[in-house]
């Protein structure tokens, strides 16, 4: 009642946005800064809390109100693992936070938040909004306290399949696709990636912008390329950073790829790189849950060769607005390349089809439409777990957890044993009699 009369007295509600990751600016926190814009242009009061002094500084010159502080989750993979302090002042500062900035909601905008935020929400009965930007397995969803979000949302049909049936019965669990903002993408004053190359008007230049990490598979560019440098003018930029960038450049000079791949360091100027006059955009990673940098890729006009996995492939389909190929595979990628390289139509016909897919199905308006829904369905108290329904449902996984976990392993030795026995009897039966050392 109190968040319906202070919409009807025109006080703006007050959503709490929390956000746990890196130091840097990638796929959800740039969805993040996008969300907080939109939620300031449309009548509620965004206030940030979160642990990276970047994300930080861009929330801030959006006008919006910023917390720092240093995260921690218990019994999580981020160190350390097992900082019951800091916990405990987290818990402290959560309820503090909602109390004295009166907020009406919790937008929690990754898995991690989740773990504190839940028992405080409850205490305070605010609603919980989970937003999901990556896949998180079983035990994690049960450690970081998924069961206690009032709605789980997915930024893709990946997030949520993985889920098993019925888990999240009690909860509300939607996708909202990612939206998609064009200033972000369009300069015009774009950078001559071509000269940067030393591209001819002949050659064609390929474009990979993004994080240089192994399920990126970076690597398969530079092979593609090596095969193909014999039989075409072929250049390719790569720019990021990232845990591989010192291998992928050794890999590189392998190849003896220094005349046609050049790396450039990551920059936050990235409309000026989008906009620029390659021929395409190419990403094949191994696992992805949207592909950020192909949609933005996308509404700068740039023909798209990416991979056939669940994430992208709810964006793009094959042969009409993209080239999907199946991950890991550079013969594959190869074929690709030259088919965009002979068939200059097909590559500008692919790009047009992709820059309307994305502008009408990912714009960052359709994407707040949809949370907006969301918001208002739990400020006006629907869909709202109460606190013996989120204790109750987290005790029943558990229990199932455990339960499942003791027959695996009650069934699981007789079965290994009876392997094991049948592997020697293989062994024995192969090995002709000889003794190996």
């Amino acid at each position: 009642m109190s968040n319906t009369i202070a919409q009807v007295k025109g006080i703006k509600p007050r959503i709490l946005y929390v956000h746990y990751g890196d130091n840097w600016l990638r796929g959800s926190e740039i969805v993040l800064l996008d969300l907080l814009k939109s939620a300031k242009d449309n009548h509620y009061a965004p206030v940030l809390w979160c642990n990276s002094e970047v994300l930080a500084k861009k929330a801030s010159d959006l006008g919006v109100e910023v917390i720092v502080d240093n995260f921690v989750c218990l019994g999580y993979w981020t160190l350390p693992r097992w900082n019951f302090a800091q916990f405990f002042k987290l818990l402290v500062k959560a309820k503090k936070l909602i109390k004295d900035y009166k907020i009406a909601l919790v937008h929690s905008n990754n898995g991690a938040p989740c773990q504190w935020m839940v028992p405080i929400c409850k205490l305070t009965a605010t609603p919980l909004l989970l937003h999901l930007h990556a896949r998180y397995m079983y035990r994690d969803r049960l450690t970081l306290l998924f069961h206690g979000a009032d709605n789980i949302i997915g930024v893709s049909q990946s997030v949520t399949k993985l889920f098993k049936k019925n888990e999240f019965s009690n909860q509300q669990v939607d996708v909202i696709y990612n939206g998609i903002e064009p200033k972000r993408v369009l300069c015009s004053c774009p950078r001559d990636i071509r000269a940067e190359l030393s591209a001819t008007k002949t050659d064609f230049v390929i474009l990979y912008m993004g994080s240089l990490i192994p399920r990126k598979s970076v690597s398969q560019l530079l092979y593609a390329v090596e095969k193909l440098k014999s039989h075409y003018q072929i250049k390719l930029a790569i720019v990021g950073s990232g845990s591989e960038a010192a291998k992928l450049t050794h890999l590189a000079a392998q190849l003896a790829l220094t005349h046609h791949v050049k790396f450039f360091a990551a920059s936050d100027k990235v409309a000026e790189i989008y906009s620029s006059n390659a021929d395409c955009f190419i990403s094949v990673p191994s696992e992805e849950v949207f592909g950020l940098t192909l949609a933005e890729a996308s509404i700068a006009k740039l023909a798209i060769i990416t991979s056939n996995i669940p994430g992208i492939n709810e964006i793009y389909t094959d042969q009409e607005n993209a080239l999907l190929i199946s991950p890991n595979n550079i013969d594959q990628l190869v074929s690709a390349i030259k088919t965009l390289i002979e068939q200059p139509s097909l590559r500008k016909q692919l790009a047009e089809n992709a820059q309307k897919h994305i502008v009408k199905k990912f714009s960052v308006k359709r994407q707040f439409i949809a949370f907006n829904l969301a918001y208002q369905s739990l400020l006006q108290g629907e869909n709202q777990l109460r606190v013996s329904q989120a204790v109750a449902s987290h005790a029943k996984t558990l229990l199932t957890a455990c339960l499942r976990k003791v027959f695996t392993k009650v069934m699981a030795k007789p079965l290994t044993n009876y392997l094991t026995k049948g592997y020697k009897h293989l062994l024995l039966k192969f090995s002709w009699g000889k003794s190996h050392d």
